[in-house]
């Protein structure tokens, strides 16, 4: 029945966990549990905002959330659902997760994308890979030679949304610049939902462009691993 989600944008969390958790589960596994999992999964990504900048662009920004309001959905990020999940009223079919969303979700936390959204089709996802006729794929020696032979290292891409991301943080003083500077490399990384490297270079060129000292760190190494 998914096939019937290979031309939606975005699905509701529970069309969205019903149909992956489904395809997820090992053969001989209660599909629930795989369901109960990744329910957990996604929306610990989503309070700490890793879903946030996953989406397609729109008036300069990724969104990767919306939120139903009154039949229509409107953008949001994702500290701003863990406050309404605090109402008993709230309905998580609420939440939207856009497809490129969720194709970036399944690349970090490595399991397989959803079906519907990779079979027979080319996805490029923000990673940078691209998948085509996901039936085929491991067949195909052109396939495989492609991506094994893609260069390693610092993706431009999500070095750019992490930048945003740090900025908006700190234009919201949800972070100050100080409280930036002194993050180790690892409580940024994960916050943030990228390499310890890529978090790394995107808080120098934040802070490059704030101070024109440059990212300057304390002597005891707070910043560092």
């Amino acid at each position: 029945m998914t096939i019937v989600f290979r031309t939606k944008e975005w699905l509701s969390l529970p069309q969205l966990v019903d149909a992956w958790g489904f395809e997820l589960a090992r053969v001989g596994e209660e599909p629930n549990r795989s369901q109960k999992a990744l329910e957990h999964v996604l929306l610990e990504d989503i309070i700490n905002g890793r879903l946030d900048h996953g989406g397609p662009l729109h008036d300069g920004r990724k969104r990767g959330l919306y939120l139903e309001f009154g039949g229509r959905p409107h953008f949001v990020d994702g500290h701003e659902i863990q406050t309404l999940m605090g109402d008993p009223s709230f309905s998580s079919h609420r939440i939207l997760i856009m497809k490129e969303a969720v194709l970036d979700f399944a690349k970090r936390r490595e399991i397989p994308p959803p079906s519907w959204w990779t079979d027979r089709t080319s996805v490029s996802t923000d990673a940078g890979v691209t998948t085509k006729d996901a039936h085929s794929i491991g067949a195909s020696p052109t396939a495989a030679a492609t991506h094994s032979a893609r260069p390693r290292g610092l993706r431009p891409k999500k070095l750019e949304q992490v930048k945003e991301a740090m900025s908006e943080d700190i234009q919201r003083n949800q972070k100050t610049p100080d409280d930036l500077r002194e993050m180790l490399e690892k409580d940024l990384a994960d916050g943030y939902g990228v390499s310890r490297e890529t978090a790394r270079k995107a808080r120098d060129a934040v802070l490059s462009e704030i101070s024109p000292e440059g990212p300057k760190r304390p002597q005891g190494g707070a910043g560092c691993k």
